[in-house]
């Protein structure tokens, strides 16, 4: 015999094995340090422009700041010290003690990225008038993206903290896309060497 429905019984609530996300548990871009790590590595940084956006485009729902998330992940290194300012405040807010010197890693940050661009943009002026020009700029390519990928790697890690989900459960698989970008990656570093190998340049 069935049992009738009791309309005042309250519905089933769905049991899940990650914490719950919403915009104001998670301001920020929550993401696990492997994942972090791989993705930013494997696309030679270019993963921060992405890490920036999602960063800023969680910040600015719900709240009256005026934010463009684009423009702050393009020009990542201006705004830094902002975005660091934002997690460390949030972790205040939440009673959350964590020592991860927030202005330290985004000055740190900022110095690297400015060193990288600068370098880019003098690239024809060294190459004519400094010796060896091209190996000191290769080599501070090379010292630039593990500088960047550890500052940014702490910055993360406080942020996930500030979200409540320290151990990032919501975000630590890898996905089609995730997967894409990184193929990408090795295969442009990959003729890269090779091309570098074949002229003598490397």
């Amino acid at each position: 015999m069935s049992i009738p429905h009791d309309p005042y019984t309250p519905p089933a609530t769905e049991v899940r094995d990650t914490p719950p996300e919403t915009i104001r548990d998670a301001p920020f871009y929550v993401v696990a340090p492997t994942k972090f790590v791989v993705l930013y590595v494997a696309t030679l940084g270019l993963y921060q422009l992405f890490w920036f956006w999602m960063h800023w485009s969680r910040w600015r729902v719900g709240r009256r700041e005026t934010i463009w998330p684009v423009p702050r992940a393009v020009f990542g290194l201006f705004y830094a010290h902002a975005l660091a300012r934002r997690i460390d405040s949030t972790l205040i807010e939440r009673g959350v003690t964590r020592r991860w010197w927030p202005m330290t890693l985004a000055t740190l940050f900022v110095v690297m990225e400015v060193l990288n661009y600068g370098s880019a943009i003098a690239w024809p002026w060294l190459i004519f008038h400094v010796s060896d020009a091209w190996l000191w700029l290769e080599w501070l390519g090379v010292i630039v993206i593990p500088v960047n990928c550890a500052c940014l790697l702490r910055m993360q890690l406080a942020a996930n903290a500030a979200c409540g989900d320290p151990d990032a459960r919501r975000n630590r698989r890898f996905t089609i896309y995730n997967l894409a970008w990184i193929l990408l990656g090795i295969s442009a570093t990959a003729w890269t060497v090779y091309d570098g190998l074949r002229t003598g340049t490397l």
